[in-house]
């Protein structure tokens, strides 16, 4: 077995009862759980505010717009179906067939155990290996700072997300493959955050924000190849790779900002700040980095790998699509 590293995960928690809220909140601190306390008037907005959640944690008898917590759970549900609910149940009334389809795991009051063997099943189902989580973290900031020479690169603590709601209005998707993994990488940001970094002068000179949006795709694709470039040194033998070949649908809908790659597992996100060091008053350009290791995913194959590969940086060089 390899090392793995316990990541974190953000849950929105919709918990009335004051006993209950102050056991909530340090269990959550206990398994690695960031907590989002609200009320049911402020859930649904929540969610829209917040793309990068792992799940809900739900009292069956929170007030709201209904007779029950399980009015709130359906809203929610209707909204983001991939969020697993984790409903505490405080009747004994058996649930609808809709409603046992709406919450994914339920747990009487006082039975943290269940609570907690069901969360480790489900928002934490997959481990990630520390070297590799910390491999990650530093090619891509060496690939960020060599495309944005002139921004402080501060990288965010990585995280497991459930949702799969994109952040901002320009994302790029490149697949990756080695022995061990199977899967794509997405960076994610808002256009117009981008321009205004360029404007700052965040990147080589002459590239500034008068670029039109086929010019800032171009521009975030090419440092996506960058990362790609990082990762298949440092991680993908050159002729070994997963012999299994299957292919799942990508699904994107535009509209909602939606992606799915036919998976419910969670995906390592990791958010990159790049601010201006000569104005630290202005808002950074935050950058969003997900891997998604949907068609395969083997930490004891990675540490295998680990083990015997060579030490290989960045090397700079941009490979063209």
């Amino acid at each position: 077995m390899t090392e793995t590293t316990q990541l974190e995960a953000k849950v929105l928690l919709l918990e009335h009862d004051a006993g209950q809220f102050n056991c909530l909140t340090e269990f959550c601190q206990e398994v690695g759980l960031m907590t989002l306390p609200r009320t049911a008037a402020d859930a649904l907005t929540t969610l829209a505010q917040h793309k990068d959640l792992g799940g809900v944690l739900l009292a069956e008898d929170m007030p709201c717009d209904g007779p029950d917590g399980l009015h709130l759970a359906r809203a929610i549900h209707k909204i983001r179906p991939e969020l697993p609910i984790f409903l505490r149940r405080t009747s004994q009334r058996a649930l609808t067939p809709e409603e046992e389809g709406t919450v994914r795991h339920r747990w009487q009051t006082g039975d943290l155990d269940h609570l907690r063997a069901a969360i480790d099943h489900t928002i934490f189902s997959l481990r990630y290996p520390t070297s590799l989580v910390r491999g990650i973290v530093e090619l891509t900031t060496q690939a960020l700072g060599a495309m944005f020479p002139n921004a402080n690169v501060q990288s965010e603590s990585p995280y497991v997300v459930h949702d799969r709601i994109i952040h901002g209005e320009v994302s790029t998707l490149i697949a990756i493959e080695s022995t061990w993994c199977r899967g794509y990488m997405m960076l994610q940001t808002e256009e117009s955050a981008l321009r205004q970094g360029l404007i700052q002068g965040f990147s080589y000179q002459g590239i500034g924000g008068d670029l039109n949006f086929r010019e800032l795709n171009n521009m975030l694709g090419e440092t996506t190849n960058l990362i790609w470039g990082a990762f298949k040194n440092r991680y993908i033998p050159p002729k070994a790779f997963a012999n299994q070949q299957t292919q799942v649908p990508i699904v994107i809908n535009h509209e909602h900002k939606y992606i799915s790659f036919g998976s419910q597992d969670p995906q390592l996100c990791i958010r990159y700040q790049l601010s201006d060091p000569f104005r630290p008053g202005l808002p950074p350009l935050t950058i969003v980095q997900r891997f998604i290791f949907n068609l395969h995913w083997s930490p004891d194959e990675f540490a295998e790998y680990d083990a015997v590969a060579p030490d290989v940086g960045p090397t700079g060089e941009l490979e063209l699509f």
